[in-house]
């Protein structure tokens, strides 16, 4: 609790702080010294953030960006404690500061002890709005007036950071809108010509702002200056066609067709008042676009340009497309992004943002129903309620936008094709696109074509890298370095991370050798020649260097192109090299260094797209066919050894598909938790090497990728994921036929059928059941036999085709005694009982039940545990004992969980709220089905999603009918 005492210290050290021109500060009416540029930036940062924790963390980032020295740390201690001296000079040691407090990890500037001229523009700004709304013009002028006067300079004056430039940006912003939204007032009055020498004053400053041109050609009109009137418009189109290449706005336009005319409409009184926003619920739009660069560097123009699209300064509905084309590495990502953070305030019901995946090498692209079933969630819509064809989801979007304001941004498109359905939403919206290819043929699109950053912005993002004073030494080599990069981020970021490395080159030096390769770095503007060019300096440097670790890395750059996953751990890697794994890691953290790679987590690493593609035409160059392949093997090896280890882990009882005899040596992985860890972490890459594999035209690289996915099957079949399943089948299907393997066709059956089992579709996985039974008779594997008859009565039994399940299942049993398997007759047990209660033999089933039951407790498997539990439950239900059914499904949960089996989960969690609301246990039956439809959600399971929602509203009906208070309903609801 804050003293008197301390209340009363706040207020007579209350200072203020100007920040509209260079920063100066006043205590108690005194100018006092703010101390160096950074102390300054320091208290810039904290003043912003008034009554917030500001961390040490974001102040180091607002001083110095990504270049923060090792002494950042100290050096915010020794700021914060030369500012506490000039707030509260008369605290010392032992009288605790109560300006500039210290929280955890970070500093809080009291409110109430700091005033900025920022804060009060913003108040007078806002003021004058009002009043302008309220019809008060006089009032408003001079609010306006004296918003401005407060202006002494450019804003942040003296001050160095990145927060510094972002924040002297936004300020600026204000007060040339301020500028236009005066000059509004004065047009209203009457006061044409004030207006229009103050409007000739700000397109000076600004003469890309579209709204102050159109303010003064009506302001010139109407002194009767038509002429100067047209003039003006026909300067900003000469102008935007030679800078930008684009012309004005609608509403520039129709001024000026109403110009040329003399329309009667245009003497009329103009008030063009800032709309107040909407008041809306907007804290559940989704904001989903990535951190924008703090050290953002140039592009002025063309943010500009973005931000008159996307947010015109007339208030008028946004451009629907605008589309940023341009070679890879020319920085459309990162603009795109800094310019969705600009407008976000214009879109305040959501700013969705997907990675489209279209330039990344060797990895799957996304397709539009993934994109709209994404944004579809974000937005609200159901799990279960998001359509399943794009055309519905599409139209689903539609509908959900129709009279709202939202941003997409869709990052990496591939071609148009892949945004198509994306494309079409309701006005007020738009649309931001990168991508490599051209949008011509897109619909109401607008155009920005990216090229290579200006000299002094290329010289600028050299400095930031490599560290201003050894650019300034030899600025003629620097903006002759920058010429030789071709002002890309990419080849830029490069040419600085080679000086980080190498400091004792001069700039002079880096720009020598680019020179050396002149006819590779003359096709430096078209991109992707000019990229390579960069990478390959950096990758035959590590190779011919004399450290073995550098050399370790080239090769480890090379081999990154054998194996297309997104992310590489080290074990990865040691397979790929064929080396160990400290080996491997050292060279991941060497490519880490020489910016390469970047690490994504804990020994984990991803390297750039472009550096991706660089390093698959790296292999294809450096390796031979047969080197390639045996690279691949290796990190199969691995990560199918791995795989196998994992799933015994998890449950030693369940057969796993057959595994070649392979060198590698699986993960280090200790028990079950760890197990599932590595299979969900590394689930998309091992798929994404399946993939890979069994499209090679290497049989020996297919036949061990088939293998490699049937390793996934427990996996894919607890965790639900039935497409990925599917896929894996059908492409090991494709393998076996390619290569004539009757084995591998088989086990390809027995993966489709599973699959297809999962997605509900008991009638397909009975085909791929059958042909898996044919092929391991004519193979002579019984226990495969054995295992195709057991997994027939399971889908003969969901077929209702008992009798033939029966068969089946009693044929599995004597098999499984014949060769002595445990898990087959215990698996026949249950088939035999599903079958018998599927025709009216309770007792029987019942029996056989408790029997495989006892059995599977008896060897600890859990899987068979919960199985038999399921079926017993039924059976007690419907006999009417409800109680021994909740038992049973409740036991059966525990066993599920055991082994992460979360599809038959789902199951139990159905049948359990059924019994539990029947019994009238409305509490837990409510916690079990918003269990269930979660679950449903998660495993993308609309059946059984649909079914937790009838038990929902069957409890609340039970409810409804009993003697429960409304109030005591609503708490059980959770409403």
């Amino acid at each position: 609790m804050e003293t008197a005492d301390q209340r009363a210290l706040c207020q007579g050290s209350s200072c203020r702080l100007q920040l509209l021109g260079p920063v100066k500060g006043w205590c108690g009416g005194k100018e006092v010294d703010l101390g160096p540029p950074l102390q300054r930036a320091v208290l810039c940062v904290l003043a912003a953030r008034p009554g917030q924790v500001v961390t040490k963390d974001r102040l180091i980032n607002s001083l110095w960006g990504s270049r923060a020295p090792v002494t950042a740390e100290q050096s915010i201690y020794t700021y914060v404690a030369g500012l506490r001296r000039i707030l509260e000079p008369g605290q010392g040691p032992r009288r605790p500061y109560t300006v500039l407090v210290h929280r955890s990890r970070g500093y809080l500037l009291r409110r109430e002890a700091l005033e900025t001229d920022a804060e009060e523009f913003e108040r007078h700004l806002q003021e004058a709005r009002w009043l302008q709304a309220a019809d008060d013009l006089d009032g408003s002028l001079k609010t306006f007036d004296l918003a401005l006067s407060m202006w002494t300079g450019p804003a942040l004056c003296g001050v160095p950071g990145p927060f510094a430039e972002v924040e002297r940006a936004r300020l600026e912003e204000l007060r040339l809108t301020a500028g236009e939204e005066r000059a509004d007032v004065l047009l209203a009055l009457g006061r044409h010509h004030e207006a229009a020498t103050a409007l000739t004053t700000l397109v000076g400053e600004a003469p890309l702002r579209e709204r102050a041109r159109e303010l003064l050609m009506l302001a010139f009109y109407r002194c009767g200056r038509q002429a100067d009137a047209l003039d003006t418009y026909l300067q900003l189109q000469r102008l935007l066609g030679q800078k930008l290449g684009v012309d004005p706005g609608e509403a520039l336009r129709r001024r000026y067709e109403l110009i040329l005319r003399a329309d009667p409409s245009l003497d009329d009184p103009i008030t063009t008042y800032v709309s107040v926003a909407e008041d809306r619920d907007t804290d559940l739009a989704p904001r989903q676009l990535p951190r924008a660069t703090a050290h953002f560097v140039g592009r002025v123009e063309e943010l500009a340009r973005l931000r008159s699209l996307l947010a015109p300064g007339d208030e008028g509905a946004p451009q629907a497309v605008i589309a940023i084309t341009g070679a890879p590495g020319a920085g459309k990502s990162a603009l795109a992004v800094q310019a969705a953070h600009a407008v976000s305030g214009h879109f305040p019901d959501g700013r969705l943002y997907a990675n489209l995946l279209g330039a990344t090498p060797g990895v799957e692209r996304l397709d539009g129903l993934e994109v709209l079933s994404r944004f579809l969630r974000a937005l609200g819509v159901g799990h279960e309620n998001v359509p399943s064809q794009v055309d519905e989801a599409a139209a689903t979007l539609r509908d959900r936008l129709e009279g709202r304001r939202a941003l997409i941004l869709l990052d990496d498109a591939a071609h148009i094709d892949q945004v198509r359905p994306l494309l079409n939403l309701p006005h007020g919206n738009a649309v931001l696109i990168t991508s490599r290819e051209s949008f011509a043929m897109a619909d109401d699109c607008v155009h920005l074509v990216l090229g290579g950053l200006g000299r002094s912005e290329a010289v600028t993002v050299l400095a930031k890298l490599a560290g201003a004073a050894r650019i300034a030494a030899d600025p003629i080599a620097a903006g002759r370095l920058a010429d030789l990069c071709g002002g890309l981020p990419l080849a830029l970021r490069l040419a600085g991370a080679r000086l980080v490395e190498r400091p004792q080159w001069t700039v002079h030096d880096l720009a020598v050798r680019l020179e050396d390769r002149r006819r590779t770095l003359h096709e430096l503007e078209s991109g992707q020649t000019a990229v390579r060019s960069s990478l390959e300096m950096s990758y035959e440097s590590l190779r011919r260097s004399r450290a073995a670790v550098d050399r370790t890395a080239a090769r480890a750059l090379c081999r990154l192109g054998v194996l297309h996953v997104a992310e590489v751990t080290p074990d990865v890697m040691a397979a790929l090299l064929d080396e160990p794994v400290d080996v491997a890691e050292r060279a991941l953290n060497r490519l880490s260094r020489a910016h390469l790679v970047e690490p994504v987590a804990s020994r984990r690493f991803r390297p750039h797209d472009l550096v991706r593609l660089f390093a698959i035409e790296l292999a294809d160059e450096q390796l031979s066919a047969q080197e390639r392949s045996l690279a691949l093997i290796r990190a199969l090896g691995f990560y199918g050894a791995t795989m196998h280890r994992a799933n015994h882990l998890v449950d030693p009882h369940r057969v796993q598909p057959p595994w070649p005899d392979v060198p590698q040596h699986p993960a280090p992985l200790t028990d079950a938790q760890d197990a599932k860890a590595w299979q969900e972490s590394e689930r998309a890459n091992v798929i994404a090497a399946t993939m890979q594999a069994t499209s090679c035209p290497d049989d020996a690289v297919a036949l061990m990728g088939a293998y490699l996915g049937f390793s996934l099957a427990w996996h894919l079949y607890w965790g639900g994921h039935r497409n990925d399943h599917l896929q894996i089948g059908e492409a090991a299907l494709r393998v076996a036929a390619r290569t004539g393997d009757s084995t591998v066709e088989a086990l390809a059956h027995n993966q489709l059928s599973m699959a297809f089992n999962r997605l509900n579709r008991a009638a397909d996985a009975t085909v791929h059941h059958e042909a898996e039974l044919r092929l391991q008779r004519v193979l002579g594997d019984r226990f495969g036999e054995m295992r195709a008859l057991g997994n027939l009565s399971l889908n003969y039994s969901d077929l209702g085709r008992y009798a033939k399940g029966l068969e089946c299942a009693e044929l599995q049993l004597q098999i499984a005694r014949e060769i002595g398997s445990e898990v087959g007759e215990r698996h026949a047990l249950v088939m035999t009982a599903i079958a018998l209660r599927g025709l009216g033999d309770w007792s029987s089933a019942l029996s056989l039940l408790e029997e495989a039951s006892s059995l599977a407790e008896q060897a600890g498997d859990h899987a068979h545990v919960a199985m038999c539990l399921g079926p017993m439950a039924s059976i007690r239900s419907e006999r009417g004992d409800l109680a021994a059914a909740k038992s049973h499904l409740e036991r059966s949960l525990v066993h599920l969980r055991e082994v992460g089996y979360q599809d038959a989960e789902l199951g139990r969690l159905c049948q359990l709220v059924e019994v539990e609301r029947l019994l009238g246990d409305l509490e837990s039956a409510r916690a079990h089905a918003l269990r269930a439809e979660r679950l449903a959600r998660e495993l993308n399971d609309p059946r059984l999603g649909a079914v937790a929602a009838r038990e929902l509203e069957a409890i609340r009906e039970a409810m409804a009918g009993t003697n429960t208070s409304p109030e005591r309903a609503a708490a059980i609801m959770g409403e």
